[in-house]
């Protein structure tokens, strides 16, 4: 009796081992499977991080060079205003020491072959004191019709000459001067600012 008292407790100790076992070992297993699920959400929650980092970053790099880009083509387009100014200027500058009294004589001279009636040359105030005897007198000659000088204060330096009483007018002064020289100018300084910017 002793006998079967010790195996029904060796039993049911065993059964109890047994048990604690097992839900040991399910809630191990349980354990596994809720740590496997957090690591598995873990790396999906950092794969998708990594992904959202990734695309801001090459947004951010498309962004930035669309800037850098923008910046370079404004910088070569202000470069490209001040180099045609700076050279407008000089080309302003050049005409206005070209257009001295021997050269606007010889224009004079010149231009009275081409006229068959009477006309008005119109200079600045200066140039009018100083060229009025010349132009009365031996420009009047070669021209063979009336001449009239007056001073006009639209004009800096050159000449302007009126024909028909005014209704016809052909410009010899700084200003269209540099305006014919610059137009010409213009399309060489648009294609070395083109040719900067191509060059990058």
């Amino acid at each position: 009796m002793a006998e079967d008292l010790q195996a029904l407790m060796q039993r049911i100790q065993k059964d109890a081992v047994d048990k604690a076992e097992n839900e040991a070992a399910a809630i191990i297993a349980r354990a596994k499977e809720k740590a496997a699920e957090i690591v598995k959400a873990a790396e999906a929650e950092a794969a998708a991080k990594l992904e959202k980092a990734d695309k801001d970053a090459e947004a951010f790099t498309e962004r930035s060079e669309r800037t850098l880009e923008q910046s370079a083509r404004d910088l070569l387009l202000s470069v490209g205003k001040n180099l045609e100014k700076m050279i407008l200027d000089l080309l302003n500058l050049q005409v206005e020491k070209s257009l001295d009294e021997s050269t606007v004589k010889d224009m004079l001279k010149t231009l009275a072959k081409n006229y068959s009636s009477d006309i008005e040359v119109d200079f600045s105030e200066a140039d009018a004191k100083k060229l009025t005897s010349f132009v009365t007198g031996e420009f009047a000659k070669e021209l063979g019709k009336g001449v009239k000088v007056e001073s006009d204060k639209g004009v800096k330096f050159g000449f302007r000459i009126k024909l028909d009483g005014g209704k016809v007018t052909h410009e010899f002064t700084e200003a269209a001067m540099a305006d014919a020289l610059s137009a010409l100018l213009r399309p060489q300084l648009a294609r070395v600012v083109n040719a900067a910017a191509q060059a990058k």
